[in-house]
This record gives C-alpha cells, sequence and structure tokens, in this order.
C-alpha cells in the first residue's frame, strides 16, 4: 500500500479582533490579548473539533509575603501581527496584576509566538524587569489548563530525573489521566517534554527549547528549585499543567533585567481518514541465511510486492557477521566495491517492483573509523555527567560509535554525510535511528542545553531533500515527538518484547494519533514459535499498526489480510485495545473497530487461540452502540462491517 507523504502546513492569520486566530487545514489557535496573548483554543479538526483547553494560558509571578505567595498574572497585553520567513508572527507586551487590580510595579512580559509549517508554536516569554523584583517565590511561564477529556501523559525527563544519562531522555513511562485528589505529576526539575493526548483522537506536545540553562537563570545564591505540576481542579474541571522556572520560598531570588524562556508547542495533524498501514516495512537484509546470502533474491522482493510492501530500508550499522563489513555510521563507502554492486543492484531491483529503500542513518552516532572523527569527536561529542568524556554506543555486535550533539558541528557534518550517500545511490529516502533530542553537559556547545530545535531542523531538511515522494522512515521508540510524526512518513513507535504476547501488550504510543503510518519492531526470541509470529502481527493490527519484519512468516501474513488492511483507510476513526470503546468476552481473543462520522463500523476481531473460538462483543462508539457474536479460526482476524443506523 502505498504510504501518505505528508506537506508542510502554513498557518495564516484569520482574525485579529477580541482574539487572535491563527489556523491551517489541521489546527487552529487562537490567542487572548486580555491574557497576555496567551493560547485560549486550540482546535485539531480531525481529531474531536473542540477546544483542547478549558482556560487561557497564564504567565504568573508570585511574591512571597509571610510565607505565602502573592499571585500577580500577565494581562492587558498590548499586541501586533508580524511575519518571519513566511510565518505569521504574534507578540505581545503586557503588565501585571493582582486579583485586585494592584499592578506588581516595574516588570513587563513580552511574548513573542511564531507558528510554523510543521505544527509548531515557538513561543518566546521575556520577563523584563525594569527594577530589582524582590522576595520572589514563583515563576509560572505559560500554564495551560487542558480540557477534561484528556487521558494519556508522557514525559521526556530531565538527566537529574532519568533512570540511564547515557541513553538520553526517552519516555520512562506512560501515566493514565484521570480526575484524582493526587498530582498526575509533581518534580522540582522541569521534564524536557510533557505530551498529553486523547488516545487515538488528539493533544499537544510542550517541549523546552535548546538553552535549559534559562530555566536556572533566575537572579538568586542558589539555583532555584522548579515545579513541574499536573493536577486535576475539581473547581474549575481542567487540569493545570504548570512550567513553573521558580517554585521556592527561599529568601533572596529576585528577577532584574531581562530573563528569557523559550518553548515549542506541537499540534498534530490528524488526518481525515486512516494512514495506510505499511506491511513489513524492515530491513531488506536476511541475516539467518549467511554473509554471502544475505541480500535479498528475487523472489524476496516478489514476496514483498505481494504483501503490499512500498517501503523498506537497508539497516547494517552492526558487525553482526564479525568480518568487520558493515555500514559504519557517518562513513562512506559502507563497503568493498563487490557489495557495493550487490547494494546498487537490489536497489535497482526494489524501485523497480514500486518497492523504495532508505539507508539507515543514525543521527546521534559517529564512528571511530569514519573521515574526520580523530579531528572533531570530542568537541561534537554529547556529555551526560559534568567532568565526564564523550559516551561510546556498544551493542552485541561491538561499537556503534560515540554520541554525538547537533548543537555542534556534527550538525553539518551529519547533514552532509546523508546527502552523499543519496547523490551516489538510488535511494528513495531516509531511516533514522536515534531520532531524538538528546540533553548535553558539554561547554564546548554552550551551556546546559538539549538539541530539540536542531532536530526538528535536520527533519525539515530531510522533508525537502527526498521530495514531496520520497519517504522520512523515522525511529521513535519510547521517545514519541508529534512535531516529527508530522514530517514522517512511517514511524516505529516502540520495541515490545514478547514473554506475554497479548492485544494490551503494546505503549499508548502504537495507538498513538492518526497523523502517520505506525510499525512496531519485532522482539520475540530467535526460538519463538511461528504461532507467536502470527498473534505479534495480530495484536499489532489491532492498534492499526504493522510489524517490521519481512521474514516469510510476516510475508504470509500480511498477504492474507491485505485486502482487509487496505479497507480501514476508507474509516475517519479507530480505537484499540484497552480503551474500552470495544470489548470481546473470550480472554484469547481481541477486537479493535474503525468507523465513520456517518455510522458505518469495521470490526477487527482476532483469535490468539490455536483453536476455533466463539466470543461476544461490544462497542460503545461515538456513532452508536452494537453487540453480537462471532466464531474465529485459529490464529486469524476477522472483519465484520455493519452500519449503526
Amino acid at each position: 500500500m502505498k504510504l501518505l507523504q505528508p506537506e508542510g502546513a502554513p498557518f495564516k492569520l484569520v482574525c485579529e479582533k477580541e482574539l487572535v486566530v491563527f489556523e491551517n487545514q489541521y489546527v487552529r489557535c487562537s490567542h487572548s490579548p486580555a491574557a497576555a496573548g496567551g493560547l485560549c483554543e486550540a482546535v485539531i479538526k480531525n481529531g474531536s473539533g473542540k477546544n483542547m483547553f478549558a482556560a487561557p494560558q497564564k504567565f504568573i509571578i508570585g511574591i512571597t509575603e509571610n510565607g505565602l505567595y502573592h499571585l500577580y498574572t500577565a494581562t492587558e497585553g498590548d499586541c501586533r501581527i508580524s511575519e518571519h520567513e513566511g510565518n505569521p508572527v504574534f507578540e505581545s507586551r503586557s503588565i501585571f496584576k493582582d486579583p485586585n487590580g494592584t499592578i506588581l510595579e516595574g516588570i513587563a512580559l513580552d511574548l513573542k509566538v511564531e507558528y510554523t509549517p510543521w505544527g509548531e508554536a515557538l513561543f518566546r516569554v521575556e520577563f523584563d524587569a525594569q527594577r530589582k523584583i524582590t522576595d520572589l517565590g514563583m515563576v509560572q511561564v505559560g500554564t495551560l489548563y487542558a480540557s477534561k477529556e484528556m487521558n494519556c501523559l508522557a514525559l521526556q525527563e530531565c538527566l537529574e530525573e532519568s533512570v540511564s544519562p547515557y541513553m538520553g531522555n526517552a519516555v520512562k513511562r506512560w501515566i493514565d489521566v484521570k480526575p484524582s485528589p493526587h498530582p498526575t505529576f509533581q518534580s522540582c526539575h522541569l521534564p524536557l517534554s510533557l505530551l498529553l493526548f486523547r488516545k487515538g483522537l488528539e493533544g499537544f506536545q510542550v517541549t523546552l527549547g535548546d538553552d535549559l540553562s534559562q530555566w536556572n537563570s533566575i537572579g538568586g545564591t542558589l539555583p532555584g528549585l522548579q515545579m513541574g505540576y499536573m493536577a486535576w481542579k475539581n473547581a474549575s474541571q481542567y487540569y493545570e499543567i504548570r512550567f513553573s522556572a521558580l517554585d521556592c520560598r527561599r529568601d533572596g531570588q529576585y528577577l532584574e533585567g531581562k530573563t528569557v524562556f523559550e518553548f515549542a508547542i506541537s499540534f498534530p495533524f490528524v488526518k481525515e481518514k486512516m494512514a495506510p498501514l505499511s506491511p513489513c516495512s524492515s530491513n531488506t537484509f536476511y541475516p539467518s541465511r549467511g554473509f554471502e546470502n544475505r541480500w535479498p533474491l528475487a523472489s524476496d522482493i516478489e514476496a514483498w510486492q505481494k504483501c503490499g510492501t512500498t517501503l523498506m530500508r537497508l539497516h547494517n550499522d552492526g558487525d553482526g557477521f564479525d568480518n568487520g563489513i558493515f555500514w559504519r555510521d557517518a562513513a562512506y563507502p559502507p563497503y568493498p566495491d563487490d557489495e557495493m554492486e550487490k547494494m546498487d543492484q537490489m536497489l535497482a531491483q526494489a524501485n523497480a517492483a514500486g518497492i523504495d529503500v532508505c539507508p539507515y542513518f543514525s543521527l546521534h552516532e559517529y564512528h571511530p573509523e569514519a573521515a574526520d572523527f580523530k579531528e572533531n569527536a570530542e568537541n561534537w561529542g554529547r556529555i551526560a555527567i559534568e567532568g565526564d568524556k564523550i559516551i561510546p554506543s556498544y551493542s552485541g555486535h561491538g561499537l556503534y560509535g560515540y554520541q554525538m550533539c547537533l548543537r555542534s558541528g556534527w550538525f553539518k557534518k551529519r547533514i552532509d554525510t546523508i546527502d552523499e550517500v543519496l547523490k551516489k545511490h538510488a535511494f528513495k529516502g531516509v531511516y533514522y535511528d536515534w531520532c531524538s533530542a538528546k540533553e548535553c553537559l558539554s561547554p564546548k556547545h554552550g551551556k546546559r542545553h538539549w538539541d530539540t530545535r536542531e532536530l526538528v531542523e535536520l527533519l525539515i531538511w530531510s522533508r525537502d531533500r527526498v521530495g514531496k515522494a520520497g519517504p522520512v522512515y523515522l525511529h521513535l521508540t519510547h521517545e514519541p515527538n508529534i512535531t516529527a510524526g508530522n514530517i514522517a512518513t512511517l514511524v516505529l513507535t516502540e520495541e515490545s518484547g514478547g514473554s506475554i504476547v497479548s492485544p494490551e501488550m503494546f505503549s499508548p504510543h502504537a495507538h498513538f494519533m492518526n497523523v502517520t503510518s505506525r510499525q512496531v519492531c519485532c522482539m520475540l526470541s530467535g526460538s519463538a514459535p511461528e504461532a507467536d509470529h502470527r498473534r505479534y502481527a495480530l495484536c499489532a493490527l489491532l492498534h492499526h499498526a504493522t510489524v517490521s519484519m519481512a521474514t516469510k512468516v510476516y510475508t504470509d501474513f500480511y498477504a492474507q489480510y491485505l485486502k482487509e488492511m487496505e479497507m480501514t483507510v476508507t474509516y475517519d476513526h479507530h480505537t484499540a485495545p484497552g480503551e474500552g470503546m470495544a470489548q470481546v468476552g473470550h480472554p484469547r481473543c481481541g477486537i479493535a473497530a474503525y468507523w465513520n462520522n456517518s455510522g458505518e463500523v469495521m470490526l477487527f476481531l482476532v483469535n490468539l487461540s490455536e483453536e476455533n473460538e466463539t466470543t461476544s462483543w461490544q462497542i460503545d462508539l461515538p456513532c452508536g452502540s452494537s453487540s453480537g457474536e462471532e466464531t474465529l479460526e485459529p490464529l486469524s482476524l476477522k472483519a465484520v462491517k455493519f452500519t449503526i443506523s
């Protein structure tokens, strides 16, 4: 099945009266000049179509008085509209008042928001203190108030909170969100990103800017204690989300001069119809056949075609055969002449069969045998612990390379090495691993930082470089990124083991939002029986995802169910296991539902048992409710279509 190729969707100014409104074909956002220009509305048009925020964004200063905070909120903004590189820009200057209307003299707020074509609102918040603001206890930078319909939270935590600083800032847990008397999360270290969404439908992501030292820039004799916080407010019926650069009653804290904070809020480009499934998109190699026979044969490419595959990757970053012949990160050419000839022959055969192939690139690894490593690695390398050295990246196949930071000369080196490969060979796009921002403490790149803006810039460059028809295939396991998803053709969402193969084995990232096509990595053991692989593929399909594996069991599976998978793209919405909208009565069966707003429904019912099973089912969808019973063959999928009147 041919995948969707995303295009940028520039925002336009559509109103600047009581509210300043920007929108594109996917998102509408509104700012309130009466609330210091804060974001007061964000609507995902192909989601619920309703505002995800219950109250306008706020910017708050708390002055400590008698052990309590006297709160002043930015209000009454003077705003103007401008443009930057074709993007609309909203600016506002405001004063701070308390609930009684008393002004906090000597300080103003300057807000600047730029809307980009890939779904980002780039915020620059400046506290302009013309005098020293003393007795400072709290600085809330863009507090948000999310609607009660949001139900899942993912945090990328800073290195101080990370369980593995060397690996970076991966999401270590997905939090089910519901009204509770206890905070959903609370920390004295701000998360580097906060992703709040309604499973399968809509959401937003707040991401701190590159310069993380900004959030430790409040004046005082000791570093200020921050406050990352999200909690349900029962009286107001919304979730309050704070990014407080300071929340501490310590003496001696102050604002003086200009203090700047930068962050982005990203919105998903949710499609009108379900994104196509991508059968088998995986590595072109067959390592089980030995080194000499690892390249795909004509029969392999024919099997890819038969099951609907239109995208594969050449993934060879480790010395799996222990012979020194593998593609070292940032090195070219990767292989001896005879292997290069085999690679080009494979590309010609795949392209003739209508299958795009992307080469593997790690965005953060640099192999020591690649050109210019000795001269530059120490300067470009990522540091995760103060006083430490650059970080080696090992696996069972030896050294992959050393971790680099895109906020250095590595950015240009990585782009140049990618461009060299695309110029010289018939690859149609790119596949990126380590496709996430990494926090870095190397003073050679500046103060405490991470490379989130450079990551987005590289992805946008990649989209432009491969062209409208070229695939951008991203490995985002454990590191969801809305902007990256808007740019991507296909996303790998996770690497899930198979000790228990069940309909609810995958994270919410597998069934995320209908932005782009999604896959999961197959992490079953090499000795797993064929039946477990079929179970794995069935469970992935329930999440509107496929498995990145092209062995015979998977090519046969997807060839068998190609028709059913192609039917999914005619529906508006989908719900996965665990969301409560579709349920079965048998413990060895599973269900997912597709539906249109008109009431057309298609159920995917799967049987994970190796015997015939009969199960009851029931659905409670926005378009209506229904129930029934079906008998399912062993290890099979059955599509059931009907209309709810």
